[in-house]
């Protein structure tokens, strides 16, 4: 059975480590001499919590590594108050940033044996301990030197760690339960009101009239996916037209003018002719839309709305940097041409005859 046991928290294992093989090194000792609890492997159905009170029992020297990490482990504590069995053996050691009062709150307080590593006279302290305890001598000074490397190598880096670790007191955890208990209520609140309201809402377009909930629905978007809208009910309604009786819709629109002529071919007067029938255009010193006949009313007003949304949206750097991306080198302005063609997807004639 191992006679030097090593008690610390899962969480320091390599601190705990490399402190035995500091020990383990300076005294010619071998891992059997040690207990870890850490580092021992259990048979399967062994009784785990005997075979630790055995090792305690049977050790001569326990050294349990007090850090944030061993006072947050209850089964460390454990560990601790089962060494009072073995008062002459235990030695407890303290890491920075804690101190003796690290012992406050055990059975330990007024412990005389405890040792706080701060430097290297505190490491010979327990190197003097485990001379009496495993009647051993050791090489000081070679002793020392190691001791050096391990306090730049390991026990500073560790303290630092420590330093920053960050507390969370009992008090802190249940309050934190507390906070939570109470958004999950205000959430299932929250989502009955939400699931009332989508209801609502549900009711509300079924009553209102189609235009003003699409409006209303406009309103609620950004500027961008408002636009994106806009162009695909322009779009709907241009599909309605031919090319030829879009370009009248073009021209009128842009020119806001119904005295030009110049941008139909002769060989077009047919078709213009066959427009003229259907009601869709009328000639005015020029041809013109006819916005009498419902499809040039709509897509007319298609037209002001999208206008309407551009102009808005002048000032608005973010909505035309998008703009310039999605269309480069198209202006934007349904004035122009290649913003019909580019962003509407129509095709405008500009033959003169």
């Amino acid at each position: 059975m191992a006679s030097i046991f090593i008690s610390h928290s899962s969480e320091d294992v390599d601190f705990a480590t490399r402190f035995m093989d500091l020990l383990q090194t300076q005294f010619g000792l071998t891992r059997d001499d040690f207990f870890m609890t850490s580092d021992e492997e259990f048979e399967a159905g062994e009784n785990w919590i005997n075979v630790i009170r055995n090792a305690v029992e049977e050790s001569v020297i326990i050294l349990p590594i007090l850090t944030p990490n061993f006072l947050d482990s209850q089964f460390c504590l454990c560990e601790l108050g089962a060494s009072w069995v073995s008062q002459k053996a235990l030695f407890p050691i303290i890491v920075p940033p804690l101190d003796h009062r690290a012992l406050d709150g055990t059975p330990y307080r007024s412990w005389s044996q405890s040792i706080v590593l701060q430097d290297e006279r505190n490491f010979m302290q327990v190197a003097e301990q485990m001379k009496k305890k495993i009647s051993k001598d050791f090489n000081s000074v070679r002793y020392q030197s190691r001791v050096k490397s391990f306090i730049d190598e390991t026990l500073k880096p560790f303290v630092r760690l420590m330093e920053g670790r960050e507390v969370i007191s009992k008090e802190a955890v249940l309050e934190l339960k507390a906070k939570i208990q109470e958004y999950d209520g205000a959430y299932f609140e929250i989502e009955s009101e939400l699931r009332e309201l989508r209801k609502e809402n549900s009711a509300l377009r079924e009553m209102k009239d189609s235009s003003e909930v699409q409006a209303y629905d406009y309103s609620q978007m950004s500027e961008w996916d408002a636009f994106i809208e806009k162009v695909k009910n322009v779009k709907e309604e241009l599909r309605k037209l031919s090319i030829l009786a879009t370009s009248v819709l073009y021209h009128d629109y842009s020119k806001g003018s119904s005295t030009d002529t110049g941008y139909m071919r002769r060989e077009e007067q047919g078709e213009l002719k066959e427009l003229e029938s259907k009601g869709l255009i009328v000639w005015d010193e020029g041809w013109v839309p006819d916005y009498d006949h419902n499809v040039m009313i709509r897509a007319r007003n298609s037209l002001k709305e999208l206008d309407s949304l551009i102009k808005e949206n002048f000032s608005n750097e973010n909505f035309v940097d998008r703009f310039d991306q999605e269309y480069n080198d198209v202006r934007l302005s349904l004035f122009y041409s290649p913003f019909w063609e580019e962003v509407l997807g129509e095709t405008i004639y500009h033959s003169t005859w």
